[in-house]
């Protein structure tokens, strides 16, 4: 006995030689007979059959062991001493002979489970829902498990053998075969055109040409279903029009049996693939929504705030593309550049580390609008640190220090702008000026991120000089502080003086009364009463759910009076601080004018991102909002304040 080529594989010839006896009922202490003989007769071709000469029975039997656990073979179990096995892939092999026989022969039936030998141990098959089956393995070239499987179809049509070697597209291939068997029958062939022609007044000719590569051209019919083009509808329509008039028949033929198989194995393939190409455009789409998100601000997100991305609608993107699609364009976005460019997505560590994205392309404007956000915040307490140093008579050695004040500006940027100071220390930021040295100047304006190669001082990066900080800081002291005797006899008699409350200036009187304006439009109750146990308990409902949707709005690490400022430093663009302050107090009692009336019936529940949306929306179109130009940072803006109104009640 010779297998055709020669081999060490125990599978390979135990399939072989259940071939060659035509049987898949294999005796083991005959197949380790054989397998000795052709160890004597191939060893010197294949030194790995060495073994088996001396030892083939032990050998033969722990791979045998092998492949019952793969479903390779089965042993009988009425045998408790396993003295034959059953080998599986020999089924496989006599199905592929049929669909061969098929693929030549449209007429022949499809394999049935009754084709198998009436001995055939149930534990052969693998019983699957064709749907079930079917939508797991088209598309797929290969499928590694290697079984016979019998697919249950629906309305009471008899299963059919489908071995895991044939390819579901080889599948589909057959089924069509057996639909332009049926349709390239003169009879009917003009049947089933002429109600397709009906279902599609004034068609006929698009119709005519559809019908003619369904039943003659078999390549162009299997691109158009897999394409998912444009004839989908008139698929399902020629499919149920056939199906609809055989199933009509209580006397079913083979042949007819045969081509309503092939009828439901076709609908589902048309009907997969139209899904498969729908679900590839909602990807698409949701991919791009994903591109819009990351190009809006605060422009740096976390894996956290890009799974709560959604579109426009307020539908979340995540569920539109899966978590692997998702995975896989962060992945591709972070790692693919092009002439050796940094990629169109960057990472840095952000707040408590955390991996923070932001694109390329907005990574300068940000420093940009970070670094103008932080100057006033740190001016402000370093000059406030500097008063109360000098009023109790103390040094202040980073006023006198250039190293020492860039040493206390560097830890105010990372207290006080936590995403600044990750940006401005971050791998990529010397690659990213470099590749963008030709559009610095017009995308940083007045700010150099680099000195000679280094990272400029932070009071350039942030304007601020400790001369300017000091002078401030006198300013605001008491008139007899700068008097030197004066001051000098107060510090050794009196000590430490008496805080004096500042005077407050004009523009915290301003926000002063603006407060109370708020508080006096929302109308903040004076102690409550039995009868106010409603009113309070709604306010309360409606300040939960402002602080809920806060954290919609307001990335982690920030707060929302800073994204406020971010935001109206880009809407109010006007040059005098006068005007602007003016614009921004006649915004913002729009909102709380407009707020007013929608707190009449306003409820807790209906307080969410896509209601406030819907309510700024609504506002932002008035005329008076209209003429400010920058409408989408606009927009954002009356949201936080609208959801800081809620929550200040």
């Amino acid at each position: 006995m010779k297998v055709m080529t020669t081999t060490s594989n125990i599978q390979i010839l135990l399939r072989s030689y259940a071939t060659h006896q035509k049987s898949a009922k294999v005796n083991v202490a005959e197949f380790c007979e054989y397998i000795k003989k052709y160890a004597q007769h191939h060893a010197s071709d294949q030194s790995d059959l060495l073994p088996y000469i001396n030892n083939a029975t032990e050998l033969v039997k722990k791979e045998l062991e092998k492949l019952a656990q793969e479903r390779q073979v089965l042993y009988i179990a009425a045998d408790p001493e396993k003295k034959e096995v059953i080998v599986i892939p020999y089924y496989l092999d006599k199905c592929i002979a049929v669909y061969q026989n098929i693929k030549k022969n449209p007429a022949i039936p499809y394999p049935f489970d009754t084709d198998l030998p009436k001995n055939t141990p149930p534990e052969v098959l693998k019983n699957e829902s064709a749907d079930v089956y079917l939508g797991e393995t088209l598309g797929k070239d290969t499928i590694k498990e290697t079984a016979l499987y019998c697919l249950q179809l629906p309305r009471a049509l008899p299963s059919i053998l489908c071995p895991t070697t044939l390819p579901t597209e080889d599948l589909m291939a057959i089924a069509l075969s057996k639909f332009q068997l049926k349709l390239q029958k003169d009879e009917f062939h003009d049947y089933f055109l002429k109600k397709l022609q009906a279902a599609n007044p004034g068609k006929d000719l698009t119709i005519k040409n559809f019908f003619k590569t369904v039943a003659q051209k078999s390549e162009e019919a299997l691109r158009s279903i897999k394409n998912a083009s444009d004839t989908f509808y008139q698929w399902n329509q020629l499919c149920f029009f056939v199906r609809q008039d055989y199933e009509k028949s209580t006397d079913l033929t083979a042949e007819d049996i045969s081509l309503l198989q092939s009828i439901y194995i076709l609908e589902f393939c048309v009907t997969t693939y139209r899904n498969k190409a729908q679900q590839n455009l909602q990807k698409e789409t949701a991919l791009k929504n994903l591109d819009l998100n990351l190009n809006k601000p605060p422009y740096y997100f976390t894996r956290e705030n890009i799974n709560m991305f959604s579109d426009s609608r307020g539908v979340p993107l995540l569920g539109q593309y899966s978590d692997k699609d998702l995975n896989d364009y962060i992945q591709n976005a972070t790692t693919e550049s092009e002439d050796n460019k940094l990629p169109p997505l960057l990472t840095f560590k952000g707040i408590n580390n955390t991996q923070t994205y932001v694109l390329k392309a907005k990574v300068l404007p940000l420093i940009v609008r970070l670094c103008t956000d932080a100057r006033e915040t740190i001016r402000d307490q370093i000059t406030k640190d500097c008063f109360n140093a000098l009023k109790n008579f103390s040094s202040v050695p980073e006023m006198k220090n250039q190293e020492l004040f860039e040493k206390t500006l560097e830890n105010a940027v990372k207290i006080k702008s936590p995403i600044l100071y990750a940006l401005l220390n971050a791998p990529f930021l010397k690659a990213l000026q470099y590749e963008s040295r030709g559009m610095t100047e017009l995308v940083t304006g007045h700010i150099h991120l680099f000195t000679d190669g280094e990272l400029s001082p932070y009071s350039e990066l942030l304007m601020l000089s400790k001369e300017e900080i000091l002078t401030d800081a006198r300013i605001l002291l008491p008139v007899w502080y700068t008097i030197p005797g004066v001051s000098w006899l107060v510090s050794l008699f009196k000590g430490q003086p008496k805080q004096k409350k500042p005077k407050p200036s004009k523009q915290a009187t301003q926000k002063k009364m603006i407060a109370s304006d708020e508080a006096e439009a929302f109308d903040v109750p004076s102690p409550l009463t039995a009868q106010d146990i409603a009113a309070v308990s709604r306010k309360e409902e409606l300040k939960q759910a402002a602080l809920e949707a806060e954290k919609h709005y307001v990335p982690q690490g920030s707060t929302i009076e800073r994204e406020l400022s971010s935001y109206e430093h880009t809407w109010n663009r006007m040059l005098s601080k006068q005007a602007r302050d003016n614009l921004t107090e006649d915004v913002n009692s729009l909102i709380r004018d407009y707020m007013r009336k929608i707190l009449r019936t306003l409820r807790a529940n209906n307080f969410t991102p896509e209601r406030i949306n819907n309510l700024a929306t609504t506002l932002v179109k008035t005329p008076g909002m209209q003429k400010i130009q920058d409408q989408a940072e606009l927009h954002m803006y009356v949201q936080l304040y609208m959801v800081k109104l809620i929550k200040g009640l």
